[in-house]
């Protein structure tokens, strides 16, 4: 599932603040130009380069952001030297979190999820917390482009702003722009050329994404609170077994009777359609669950869930020009 890049993410949450007075900039600094916006995109594109560079053995992007009495923070961890991802997120109701790991798939949080949450108290498993998604072709660097704050995304996605260039005294440097929101950007640029932090300022708003490059390490969920995508879309699909039961029953009933129309319902009609409905059912839900057995003038149609052993029936049975379903 496509998920937003933290970049994103960070200028929705400025857009929030679209329709206020910006912060005014200060008088220029010693050691500070002025740059047309052309001049602006040329210096960030250099950034990027840079610090796309610096990230090629590992990063880091940590994000607060702070609006009237909202909070928001952020971690995204390149882990290159093991293959793996962790994006973590915090709206003010405790952290939540998302990997992805090279050649084997991903993990999404499924705490927020009723559905998912109910199937896994009914397997027994409320220690569970992440669904893994198999993906043996997953490519990190794809997956990083995809999802990340990469440098390169922060500094050029952006249209070209005019701004001002401050060189400070330990080399460093800065590049400040006002958007066309009335946000006020400022790149911190260290003295090798890679992208450090990024400020944006705006009444009402303040936001920090800050860039640390080098070797991480990030760690996968454990197996105890993880389950694979499958076995979780079953016990998902059994949490609705009863109504499904009684679907399948009433719509092959309907079936069975709208196509005889009016005459004598025949048994051997009466099991076909309820046949249909059944294998409908069980192909759309991914899984075996709807089961059929023949009575005495027509078909029961049953399901059993794995993890609690209870058992939903119906009977459908033809009578004259009618199929009567009972349970």
């Amino acid at each position: 599932m496509f998920r937003p890049s933290r970049s994103a993410l960070l200028m929705t949450t400025i857009a929030l603040t679209a329709g206020f007075v910006a912060v005014p900039q200060a008088a220029y600094a010693a050691g500070t130009t002025a740059l047309s916006a052309t001049e602006m995109v040329a210096a960030l594109e250099a950034v990027s380069t840079t610090s796309t560079a610096a990230s090629q053995g590992g990063w880091k992007a940590t994000m607060s952001a702070v609006r009237g009495s909202m909070t928001y923070s952020s971690l995204y961890v390149v882990d290159a030297g093991h293959g793996v991802v962790m994006d973590q997120s915090d709206f003010g109701t405790g952290p939540v979190a998302a990997y992805a790991a090279a050649g084997r798939g991903t993990y999404t949080y499924i705490a927020y999820s009723k559905n998912m949450r109910a199937a896994v108290r009914m397997m027994g498993r409320p220690a569970v917390r992440y669904m893994f998604r198999s993906q043996p072709t997953l490519n990190l660097d794809d997956y990083v482009d995809a999802t990340g704050p990469t440098p390169a995304k922060v500094l050029t996605d952006d249209p070209a702003h005019a701004g001002t260039k401050t060189v400070q005294d330990d080399g460093s440097t800065d590049y400040t722009y006002t958007d066309d929101d009335g946000n006020t950007f400022t790149m911190q640029v260290d003295p090798a050329g890679a992208l450090t932090d990024v400020q944006v300022t705006s009444t009402g708003l303040s936001a920090t994404l800050t860039y640390t490059y080098g070797a991480q390490q990030a760690t996968l969920p454990a197996a105890s609170v993880t389950i694979g995508e499958k076995a979780l879309s079953q016990a998902v699909t059994y949490l609705t077994m009863p109504a499904a039961v009684k679907k399948v029953a009433s719509d092959g009933a309907a079936e069975a009777v709208r196509t005889a129309g009016g005459r004598t319902l025949k048994v051997a009609a009466l099991r076909a359609a309820v046949r249909y409905w059944a294998t409908v059912t069980n192909t759309r839900a991914g899984t075996r669950m709807i089961k059929l057995a023949d009575v005495s003038r027509g078909v029961r149609v049953y399901a059993t869930n794995p993890w609690t052993r209870k058992t939903v029936a119906y009977t459908v049975k033809a009578s004259g020009t009618k199929a009567v379903v009972r349970g």
